[in-house]
């Protein structure tokens, strides 16, 4: 993600959140007392339309000092979340950490990415127990979410290495996105990985050129981790659900086996934290044609 992409991603999340737009962040040392809502509208401004590069050092230095300015103000909690993650972009766990729960004291809800994110930085900075907890509360988070909006059709099945989730998605087959997944939670420490399986519409149409013949449906499996995604082969209609199911949960359970866990990184570089996770928890979308390839 590049730096303007994750000023845009967190500006996004604070208009969500209803903080109104004002003036610029280089007010900040003039600011009114008590902190108001201009104070709120300023620290808006200076993330969503900085004045200088939108680096991860910039938006933890801005982030931390409205919340040092304005401590018992609601907007504080969006504050420590986008520290939280500038935190994690600058390999700086403990702070990350301390952030996001600062974040959750001040009553944020955390979405299952975010949730994720803390994960990491608690298994770097070696509270495992409660790295796990994160890790499951973003999964059950995201069960949660589908099951509210009728999205997909869910089981689990319990091992010794872990649980492994059904995913059937409720979009008719031939309809571009994800049609089913099954994801792969570690019983212990580690990282989640999944199967999915998803129509293909740009592979099709590049098989297409090559081949010089009409484009037909593809539809494709992939296998997910926090590191790599890789296709495991093109699914047909001779195949079920319940078959292709079989398959997941047998690959899966070898994942478990040993499954990912947090790469270490040099020291300032940013925090291993998961990679595709729109994906691996998928949540159908009327944009999720614009990233499957």
């Amino acid at each position: 993600m590049t730096q303007a992409r994750f000023a845009l991603k967190i500006g996004s999340a604070i208009i969500a959140s209803g903080v109104c737009a004002l003036i610029g962040f280089a007010q900040y040392a003039h600011g009114e007392a008590p902190c108001g809502l201009s104070d709120a509208g300023r620290f808006h401004e200076a993330v969503t339309r900085p004045v200088e590069e939108a680096s991860p050092a910039y938006l933890l230095r801005t982030s931390e000092t409205f919340i040092d300015h304005c401590p018992d103000r609601l907007e504080i909690r969006e504050a420590h979340l986008i520290a939280a993650r500038a935190a994690l972009d600058l390999g700086k766990a403990d702070r990350a950490a301390a952030h996001y729960d600062a974040a959750l004291r001040a009553g944020a809800r955390l979405r299952p990415s975010q949730r994720m994110d803390q994960s990491v930085t608690l298994m770097v900075t070696g509270e495992a127990a409660r790295a796990r907890e994160a890790r499951n509360i973003a999964v059950s988070d995201w069960l949660s979410g589908l099951d509210a909006a009728g999205a997909a059709r869910l089981s689990a099945r319990k091992f010794a290495s872990g649980t492994i989730y059904s995913v059937r998605y409720t979009t008719p087959l031939r309809r571009p996105g994800v049609t089913a997944l099954w994801l792969a939670v570690p019983a212990g420490d580690g990282l989640p990985g999944a199967i999915l399986i998803r129509n293909a519409p740009q592979q099709a149409a590049w098989r297409a050129i090559r081949r010089g013949s009409r484009t037909k449906p593809l539809t494709v499996a992939e296998q997910l981790s926090c590191r790599q995604s890789t296709r495991l082969g093109d699914v047909t209609d001779t195949l079920t659900l319940d078959e292709l199911e079989r398959g997941a949960v047998g690959d899966l359970l070898t994942y478990l086996k040993q499954p990912d866990h947090v790469e270490e990184t040099p020291k300032g570089e940013p925090l291993a934290a998961c990679l595709g996770l729109s994906r691996m928890l998928h949540v159908p979308a009327a944009t999720e044609t614009a990233v499957l390839r």
